[in-house]
């Protein structure tokens, strides 16, 4: 079982505010990281910010908008999926580099995908997707 009572079997995952305001308990990533040292896609002014400013990110309009809006949900969900402790990980439903629960692909080849597309509404549905297995509930 997890911290806060969560069930291995149960789907969680913690929301960009928590990870934003919890930066001693990230893993493997840095807050002073740049978003483009992961999400490799990720065009300027993008690629320059750190992992902390993505998670503060906000939105906008146009592509660039829907980029901030985009990494801002990524960044949570490459922190929920990095996420082990003695009791387990998150059992976040995306996985980084593989195929995650329920068959979502790969995380970071996902983002890098959307943010090239060129389009708002492919990057604002993945956004949303994303931002749905944040909420999940975190157990930490």
């Amino acid at each position: 079982r997890l911290r806060g009572g969560g069930s291995l079997r149960q789907h969680r995952g913690c929301t960009p505010d928590f990870w934003k305001d919890h930066t001693k308990v990230w893993q493997e990533y840095t807050p002073n990281q740049t978003i483009g040292s992961v999400f490799t896609s990720a065009p300027a002014p993008h690629a320059a910010k750190t992992l902390l400013q993505g998670l503060q990110g906000g939105g906008g309009a146009g592509i660039s908008g829907a980029r901030d809006i985009l990494l801002r949900a990524a960044t949570a969900s490459l922190l929920n999926a990095s996420y082990d402790d003695a009791d387990g990980h998150l059992r976040f439903p995306w996985r980084r580099f593989a195929t995650g629960h329920n068959g979502e692909p790969p995380l970071i080849s996902t983002v890098d995908a959307a943010l090239t597309s060129g389009s708002r509404r492919t990057i604002l549905q993945l956004a949303a997707r994303l931002d749905a297995a944040n909420n999940l509930g975190c157990p930490l």
